[in-house]
């Protein structure tokens, strides 16, 4: 299971690290990033790099838009978005789509993370869900630390998902907090 955690840590850092330039992204007037595309602002503590993912469920063909950015291999900030075909989640309420969403992210992480909380919020103007996962027992005793954090929002068929996932870190309220849509 140690294993496991580092390979998805240093899958994750990889992918931070990535090569791929992007003009998407810049930092606005309040000294946060933006995101054209994605448009988001959010309080990264670093330039944040950008990757897109070709996904598929059934026949419907879609991108996951993933900004992340780092201080070190333990802390990972994440912006992560879906633009989903229509038909596929105009039928779900948005608690539907956020209990599904923390369900499935929580299924994702379950062999060294338990589901603390999952609760609705209002932040900056977006209803959405927030959740935490702590470290489960049998990670701990491997001498793991650390925690996810993150939020759940919706616009229209536009799917955000905002994480933090490491050890405590100062930036995290700021960034997880910041989170915002362009007007």
């Amino acid at each position: 299971m140690i294993k496991k955690i580092l390979l998805i840590l240093t899958f994750l850092t990889f992918i931070s690290c990535g090569n791929k330039t992007n003009e998407d992204v810049y930092k606005a007037k309040s000294d946060e990033y933006a995101s054209k595309s994605g448009n988001f602002i959010v309080n990264f503590p670093t330039k944040p790099k950008y990757t897109s993912i070709d996904n598929q469920i059934g026949l419907d063909k879609f991108q996951i838009h993933l900004y992340r950015s780092t201080l070190g291999a333990q802390k990972i900030f994440n912006v992560e978005y879906n633009d989903y075909p229509e038909h596929m989640i105009k039928s779900l309420s948005n608690e539907q789509l956020y209990t599904q969403g923390v369900t499935n992210y929580a299924n994702k992480m379950a062999e060294s993370f338990n589901l603390q909380y999952q609760k609705p919020i209002e932040q900056n103007g977006l209803n959405g869900q927030a959740f935490q996962l702590e470290l489960n027992k049998n990670a701990k005793s491997k001498g793991l630390d650390g925690f996810i954090m993150g939020r759940l929002f919706r616009d229209r068929n536009r799917v955000y998902t905002v994480t933090y996932i490491g050890v405590n870190d100062k930036n995290v309220d700021s960034f997880i907090d910041s989170f915002r849509l362009i007007k």
